[in-house]
């Protein structure tokens, strides 16, 4: 567990290191710094319009988890980094979870681009491999809703049991 986490903060560092430069720096705003932070707004959204379709089928609801939450922030931030979505790392992201919650199972969508919660829960359950993620046997979620620097969101939804 020690060497997994150990990994993720030189990762993060090493990221965060990567990304920035004092030319990136110069121009920073607090309004372009909080477009890198959660949007929690869309993000409970989201996880209202999962756990309903959950609920019409007779599945159980999902509940946030900040483990979950945090790991989905990070790997948001790091699609923003890379201009992509991807699921690069995601046996770190499920390891961390066992490790940390315990958890048995785990599964993860993501997505860009839409411009609502609305619109991100549609396209996945349009996509048996994400509905399948949205209705499985999961018990716990993180969400992450973050906007790139032209304005546009990217997101990602971690489920674990």
């Amino acid at each position: 567990m020690k060497s997994i986490l150990r990994f993720l903060y030189i990762t993060l560092i090493i990221t965060t290191i990567a990304s920035c430069s004092s030319e990136d720096d110069a121009g920073v705003t607090d309004v372009e710094t909080s477009e890198l932070t959660n949007e929690t707004n869309i993000s409970d959204a989201i996880l209202t319009l999962v756990n309903q379709h959950r609920e019409g089928l007779g599945l159980s609801v999902l509940s946030k988890n900040g483990t979950a939450e945090q790991l989905a922030i990070d790997h948001t931030k790091y699609m923003i980094s890379v201009n992509e979505i991807n699921h690069d790392n995601f046996n770190q992201r499920g390891n961390a979870l066992s490790d940390q919650e315990n958890a048995t199972g785990t599964a993860e969508n993501v997505a860009r681009f839409y411009t609502d919660a609305q619109s991100v829960v549609n396209g996945w359950l349009n996509s048996p491999r994400h509905k399948e993620n949205i209705e499985g046997n999961y018990m716990y979620t993180g969400i992450s809703a973050i906007k790139d620097q032209d304005g546009r969101y990217y997101y990602t939804q971690l489920f674990y049991r």
